[in-house]
């Protein structure tokens, strides 16, 4: 993912039956992310939890300059800078608008979160960190693989690269080395989210690889276990839950927008990915 191209925020947030998932899997229950996000400089965007998340919360300012309000607590978060915020925790933040920052945001749970928040400093004031390349790539490469959330092991794979993504908070020195998206699944994929607006099927996809539509799939299941089109779903459906949650766009306008023709194909496939209808999403 290049953000430097992002023009809007991106979130994801996990779905309660995968959550209940992780939970029960002997090596995802530690520790696991429940919701992620990334907002850039030029969107003045407001984040806040008014009721408090019952899991802890990390905010990276990776740029720019913002404001972090916990009840009649107000703090100044500066570049290079992050905090965590504990469970149960009404807080709200904000960029500064003369120098409007890009923020990474974290909310994770598990058996370990606690252990980890003290880790990483169980107090609310703000730390300085250098400011490290290495440490946005992973972050990209978490969200890729929450992004294809339906197979268990990028799931696994998400979780496991978080513990490597937090342990940068406390190094001075990190090497990391970007894995090039230059094989035909990445390739697929990235295709894919360019065109969540609009239907795509396997022939379109084939014709776009010079590859015949048979091979096309038989690669995907061995690579991820599923078909060209199932992930390409989860894609749109992972976009739609970001509009259900951001905007107050209808279900049938939101249908739209993923490229479906009526609300009612667009609400059976988004239960079928996220596990509970659009309206019970948005309001739960």
């Amino acid at each position: 993912m290049n953000q430097l191209a992002i023009s809007a925020p991106i979130t994801r947030i996990l779905p309660d039956h995968l959550k209940r998932k992780l939970e029960k899997h002997p090596l995802g229950k530690n520790l696991f992310i429940t919701a992620m996000g990334f907002y850039p400089e030029h969107v003045a965007k407001e984040i806040s939890e008014p009721k408090g998340a019952p899991v802890y919360t990390l905010v990276y300012a990776a740029q720019g300059k913002g404001w972090l309000e916990t009840g009649k607590k107000k703090s100044r978060v500066h570049s290079s800078q992050y905090l965590v915020i504990p469970k149960n925790t009404r807080f709200r933040c904000w960029p500064d608008p003369q120098a409007p920052w890009r923020i990474y945001t974290v909310q994770f749970s598990g058996r370990l979160a606690d252990d980890i928040f003290s880790y990483l400093g169980n107090g609310m004031k703000p730390r300085t960190i250098p400011p490290l390349v290495g440490r946005n790539a992973q972050f990209d490469d978490i969200l890729h693989h929450l992004d294809l959330m339906n197979n268990i092991e990028n799931l696994l794979y998400a979780n496991f690269r978080f513990y490597s993504f937090l342990g940068t908070f406390r190094l001075t020195v990190f090497n990391y080395m970007k894995k090039g998206a230059d094989n035909i699944i990445e390739q697929c994929i990235q295709l894919m989210k360019q065109r969540l607006d609009q239907p795509l099927t396997l022939a379109d996809l084939s014709k776009e690889m010079h590859l015949s539509p048979s091979y096309l799939s038989a690669l995907f299941k061995e690579k991820t276990r599923y078909s060209p089109i199932q992930l390409f779903t989860s894609l749109r459906m992972q976009q739609a839950s970001q509009l259900l949650k951001e905007t107050q766009l209808t279900v049938k306008e939101i249908a739209g927008q993923m490229g479906y023709a009526d609300a009612y194909t667009f609400s059976r496939a988004f239960k079928l990915v996220m596990g509970v209808a659009p309206k019970n999403f948005r309001d739960n």
